[in-house]
């Protein structure tokens, strides 16, 4: 079947695993330490 598969150490923290992925089988949460981008509204 189709993988799909994250590179934590390549993630620049755009949200776009999150928005595509229909079934919403990723959980998208902020790195430790909170950092990363601030999303308002998403």
């Amino acid at each position: 079947g189709v993988r799909f598969q994250i590179n934590a150490q390549n993630c620049v923290h755009c949200k776009t695993c999150d928005i595509k992925d229909p079934n919403q089988n990723i959980t998208w949460i902020t790195p430790e330490g909170g950092g990363g981008p601030n999303y308002v509204n998403m």
